[in-house]
């Protein structure tokens, strides 16, 4: 008894010594994270009459990349809510869903850039008016810094969408010019397209303030420095560093539950969620379960906010949008809290590799709902096989050469083979791949894919490369079949 006992104590304390390291090994990782990061500081105000955010920006930067730029180049995608946009901001099929009191319109209008100090002569540029161009007075070499102040309005459409405005909520996701990632010595000024999430970004840091009328309850990506009152107004201040973007949800019929999960505060703000408690208990274990399983959650607060949305759901960092009025709330909340990880902590290129982070999280999604004991992992497996070998099906009957590789976002023919293809298909990839090699590796080949690609954006090869470390080469050909459109899937049965 005494020597089973002094083995229970030494793997209790080996485990304790695991997850100290790991959690050690986090912070060391954040810290550096916020010390190369850009820092932003966003002084903001809302207008709930006029649907007006005002704002001042102000963010310094440094060239991390080994080229020297004339201009520094922000994303400004407020701009695709235009009334002249080329490219609508939703799909034809969402359109009513989005726009339910009629099509509406938004913007983003600058008063004044500066560089360093001095007014600067900037262009509105991009295949839709979508990409904010900084000229500079010398070139910025690498490893210089540049400060860049600007003013702007955005003006908010009547949108169940990422940025607008409902009679339940206002969303402002996306809403401030944002740096282009920098991707292979350029700036990436990629188009906002209306499949899938547009957006390539690094990790940084804000600082920003939020003034709106009292009425209104905030929820936000960061954490609360301080709430204070002026004239009929709340004024919220935030700090959040080492994320990706920093979006808000304000709403005047907000209800709040909190709950907590290691050092985070887990916060849902909800309208008409009839089981309010199971949602925040969904968001709660999902954070546990991918602590345990893939790498400890870094940040003090994530909020689940129930807001008009005319997708499912969409992540930020600290904070997820779900759809109010859904079906299946929990798993919504399920799914873009793994976002947290797959996209937030590890990044990837959400066009070009949108698998690498919407089919994990789906996946991810199901196996945390099998361990629950809500839905069996193989049943949802079937439905996945369902749906994707009829869609192919279907696709047959008229194309002679049905392309089944896994494409950027702008490659597919709509949002339909778009979701297919990423969420349905992303998700029998990784079950082949968890199939193959087993429970206990794949886990262990997930969080050495966190732990190596912490707070950057990760190649679909260091994906890859994790999983065949884990599972030998034979892993590496079922993401290059699945990819490439030559897998071949056993039928599944539950």
């Amino acid at each position: 008894m005494k020597k089973l006992l002094c083995i229970a104590l030494t793997v209790c304390l080996l485990a304790t010594c695991a997850c100290l390291t790991l959690v050690a090994c986090s912070q060391d990782r954040m810290k550096q994270a916020i010390k190369y990061g850009d820092n932003y500081t966003i002084v903001a105000s809302y207008d709930d009459e006029a649907h007006v955010l005002s704002a001042t920006q102000t963010v310094t930067l440094t060239n991390r990349s080994e080229n020297s730029f004339p201009a520094v180049k922000f994303h400004i995608y407020a701009n695709q809510y235009r009334e002249d946009a080329t490219n609508g901001v939703v799909p034809n099929m969402y359109v009513q869903r989005a726009y339910p009191n009629g099509l509406s319109y938004g913007d983003i209008t600058f008063d004044s850039v500066k560089v360093d100090g001095s007014a600067v002569a900037y262009t509105i540029e991009g295949t839709d008016m979508d990409i904010l161009s900084v000229p500079l007075a010398a070139e910025l070499f690498p490893n210089q810094k540049v400060t860049i102040e600007m003013t702007y309005q955005v003006t908010l459409a009547n949108i169940c969408h990422r940025l607008g405005y409902t009679d339940n909520a206002v969303n402002l996701g996306n809403f401030y010019p944002v740096l282009c990632h920098v991707d292979n010595g350029s700036y990436s000024t990629t188009p906002y397209y209306n499949v899938g999430d547009p957006f390539v970004s690094d990790v940084a840091n804000y600082n920003v303030s939020l003034t709106v009328p009292d009425s209104y309850l905030v929820a936000s990506t960061g954490n609360i420095v301080e709430v204070s009152s002026l004239n009929g107004c709340s004024v919220y201040k935030y700090t959040a560093n080492a994320v990706r973007d920093f979006a808000f949800v304000l709403s005047q019929n907000f209800k709040k539950l909190t709950s907590t999960v290691g050092n985070t505060q887990v916060n849902y703000y909800y309208i008409a969620d009839a089981d309010a408690e199971a949602s925040l208990a969904t968001a709660v274990g999902m954070l546990n379960y991918l602590n345990k399983n893939v790498g400890i959650y870094p940040y003090e607060q994530y909020s689940v906010v129930e807001t008009d949305f005319c997708y499912g759901g969409m992540e930020y960092p600290c904070m997820s949008m779900v759809t109010s009025g859904s079906t299946s709330y929990q798993e919504a909340i399920a799914h873009e809290t793994a976002h947290q990880w797959f996209y937030g902590l590890v990044g990837n290129n959400q066009i070009t590799n949108a698998w690498m982070d919407e089919g994990l999280s789906e996946f991810v999604t199901y196996l945390y709902m099998d361990s629950t004991g809500a839905t069996s992992l193989s049943r949802s497996m079937l439905g996945c096989y369902q749906t994707y070998t009829s869609y192919v099906d279907v696709l047959s009957n008229y194309y002679s050469d049905v392309d089944r590789s896994m494409r950027a976002v702008n490659e597919y023919k709509n949002d339909s083979e778009y979701v297919i293809f990423t969420y349905v298909k992303g998700a029998l990839l990784f079950n082949s791949v968890y199939e193959a090699m087993g429970s206990t590796r794949f886990w262990k080949a997930l969080a050495n894919y966190y732990d190596e690609g912490l707070f950057t954006v990760a190649e679909p090869s260091l994906m890859t490369g994790c999983f065949a470390n884990a599972g030998g080469k034979e892993i590496e050909a079922i993401f290059t079949n699945f990819i490439e459109g030559k897998e071949i899937i056993g039928k599944l049965t539950d």
